[in-house]
């Protein structure tokens, strides 16, 4: 009998478990439509050194609402409008992770203008960028959800500033500078060597009939000075060297070898040619700041999509296009306007190799 009461009493307590668990509440998993409320605080920036530790792009969204409690991690991405479609989209995007549980993220200035020198935007023109929030769900032993990818795409416009990169450098010290025999780290005094192979090359304005100058590994007189070896195309590095001598007056390009004690003058006077004027090198020549040491033009008109070019002779042996991150390069392919509009146009080559800049305002 006891037997047989205790049979009925598991069975009783089975009924009663099974009972129970049907009585459970189990919620489903059910992804949202979207990415909620993805903004940024300012969707025209521009940067500049003023602002380099300065927030300049705040961004924010919503937690994703799944139905039930799970891991959700988001990813920022960054990119140009041109790499967001095709067969790979957003192959080139800049991504920046963000930490679970974090519903912002914020860039300071000087961040920001490198992500945008990654992307290869012109310095100095409003570029239009692409911002899109990922949003995934991660299962617990971390493999592939098959819960879909969300996203949300937002437009910026940037205007980035070309970072200064520190090359070695020789300092031009001359009469026809102010203070004159002075070795000063300024624009237009400077000469840079971007492969740190001593050969340095910069542009110098010479005002003068006769512009007499030293170039100075220091600024001082104690370290080498190199001045004129003999002749105009050669220098010396010797204490009793006398000054290198060019004439002039005319804005020259320097180009000096310290290893095989060589230097050599390019004049130039710079224009901008390209589609708006039948690339001509005559129709808008730029004028020479001699203060800034900058070259500008104004009221020139540009059109979305159109190429042009800094020319710095009538024949085109000086010219500069920009590369494929968007630097000046000699001879490289046309620059492409951005936005359509009626531009002053700065061409900046005092800062010596490797730091040549141009902007449109």
């Amino acid at each position: 009998m006891q037997k047989i009461l205790s049979a009925c009493l598991i069975f009783g307590l089975f009924a009663l478990a099974i009972g129970c668990k049907r009585e459970i509440d189990n919620p489903a998993l059910k992804s949202p439509s979207g990415v909620a409320g993805f903004a940024v605080a300012n969707s025209t920036v521009v940067l500049s050194k003023s602002n380099d530790s300065t927030n300049v792009a705040s961004f924010n969204w919503q937690a994703g609402n799944y139905g039930v409690s799970v891991p959700v991690t988001y990813s920022l991405m960054i990119d140009v409008p041109s790499d967001t479609g095709g067969t790979k989209p957003w192959a080139n995007a800049i991504v920046t992770p963000i930490p679970t549980g974090i519903l912002t993220q914020t860039f300071l200035g000087t961040d920001f203008n490198h992500i945008m020198n990654l992307l290869g935007l012109p310095n100095g023109v409003a570029s239009t960028v692409l911002v899109r929030l990922k949003q995934d769900v991660i299962q617990s032993n971390a493999s592939a959800s098959t819960v879909p990818t969300l996203n949300a795409v937002l437009t910026m416009t940037v205007t980035p500033y070309k970072v200064v990169l520190i090359y070695p450098k020789l300092y031009v010290a001359g009469d026809f500078l102010t203070p004159n025999w002075t070795q000063i780290n300024q624009p237009g005094w400077i000469l840079a060597s971007t492969l740190n192979n001593g050969v340095y090359e910069g542009y110098v304005n010479m005002p003068n009939a006769g512009n007499n100058f030293k170039l100075c590994t220091e600024l001082d007189w104690n370290g080498t000075n190199y001045g004129w070896g003999g002749s105009a195309t050669t220098l010396s590095g010797s204490g009793s060297a006398g000054n290198c001598y060019n004439a002039g007056p005319g804005y020259f390009l320097v180009s000096a070898d310290t290893k095989n004690l060589a230097i050599t003058y390019t004049l130039t006077k710079w224009a901008i040619a390209g589609d708006f004027n039948g690339w001509s090198v005559t129709a808008n020549p730029m004028t020479l700041n001699a203060t800034t040491n900058t070259w500008t033009a104004t009221g020139i008109s540009l059109t979305a999509g159109q190429g042009y070019k800094f020319v710095g002779d009538a024949a085109w042996v000086t010219n500069f296009g920009v590369d494929a991150k968007g630097n000046m390069a000699y001879n490289g392919p046309n620059i492409i306007v951005a936005k359509t509009g009626t531009y002053t146009v700065t061409l900046d080559l005092s800062q010596g190799a490797g730091n040549y800049t141009f902007s449109l305002q």
